[in-house]
């Protein structure tokens, strides 16, 4: 009996990411809210966790203090069934290009409907303490 072949996550979630990423660019906090689940937890290096509306409020917080743009990089995505776990990349930028950090994330993916949402979102900077 042939087994179906299970469907590499990967392409979904980048997406996920690169709407993201777009929605940070162009400072529609709400479209930032949107691609999390209704009980994300964004968990920043150096600050509390975030939950709810806190969520924007926090990314808001990053782009008026200079960030214009997030890139994010998957390395690695393990397929939990409704559940994915992301490993990545990011390179975040102000002005003109700027790099301002580099960082490694840690997101677990939930499945809303046919979205793929972050869920548990933790990062940290490469940079020194």
């Amino acid at each position: 009996m042939a087994t179906a072949k299970k469907k590499d996550l990967t392409a979904d979630i980048k997406a996920a990411n690169k709407n993201l990423s777009t929605c940070l660019a162009a400072g529609d906090l709400a479209g930032v809210q949107a691609c999390y689940t209704k009980t994300a937890l964004l968990l920043p290096p150096n600050s509390k966790p975030c939950k709810g509306k806190q969520i924007a409020a926090y990314w808001q917080g990053g782009l008026e203090s200079g960030i214009k743009s997030v890139n994010l990089r998957t390395v690695s995505v393990d397929d939990q069934g409704r559940t994915a776990i992301e490993y990545g990349t990011a390179t975040i930028k102000g002005a003109r290009g700027k790099v301002l950090d580099t960082a490694k994330y840690m997101v677990v993916w939930k499945r809303e409907g046919k979205d793929w949402k972050l869920h548990w979102d933790m990062f940290s900077s490469n940079n020194p303490a």
